[in-house]
């Protein structure tokens, strides 16, 4: 149970670190802990608990499992402020990694927005259904009715119409810009 809570807190670590520095003010009556300078309010520690029951819908928020997911927080934040006067948040491979994540996320919700934009203007016509129906018969095998199979159908054909007009959508964008390459940098 404590290893399923501190994966999850872990999960939440980044958007943690930025939510706590010393010297910020809290609402005295809002404060759940304080750990050194940094004040946990009750917002925070509910939210946090939220994004946790969120993700485990087996998780039985009880009294002791509120208690025990506080002392988390106050290890992890213990933890966050050990390594912040370490300067571990200024080493080079700590940078690189919350630029990596940074630029994965960032791609990946230009991904999902450009995925819905598409999304609405995809239209599956009648004969492409037919077509794509026809297609899966086989000589011998008894396929169900066309009815049965009409929304995978529409599903799969608008899945492919999305990931082709994503693909076009990206080679625009490389035709459009400007790139240069020294490709015998590559070879030395």
């Amino acid at each position: 149970m404590k290893k399923i809570i501190f994966c999850m807190i872990m999960l939440i670590l980044p958007i943690y670190l930025l939510s706590c520095s010393p010297g910020q003010k809290a609402d005295e009556d809002e404060m759940v802990a304080m750990v050194n300078d940094c004040p946990l309010t009750l917002g925070e520690c509910q939210c946090q608990m939220a994004a946790v029951v969120n993700l485990n819908e087996d998780y039985k928020l009880t009294k002791e499992a509120k208690k025990a997911f506080l002392e988390e927080l106050v290890r992890k934040e213990l933890l966050i402020q050990e390594a912040k006067r370490l300067q571990v948040d200024r080493k080079e491979k700590f940078i690189r990694t919350i630029e990596r994540y940074w630029e994965s996320t960032l791609i990946r919700n230009l991904m999902e927005i450009k995925g819905e934009e598409l999304t609405k203007r995809i239209l599956v016509s009648q004969e492409e259904i037919e077509a794509s129906y026809n297609a899966m018969k086989r000589p011998g095998e008894k396929l169900p009715p066309l009815e049965n199979l009409r929304e995978d159908i529409i599903q799969r054909i608008g899945e492919e119409k999305k990931t082709r007009m994503l693909s076009e959508w990206m080679d625009d964008l490389r035709k459009a810009a400007k790139v240069e390459i020294k490709e015998e940098l590559l070879c030395d």
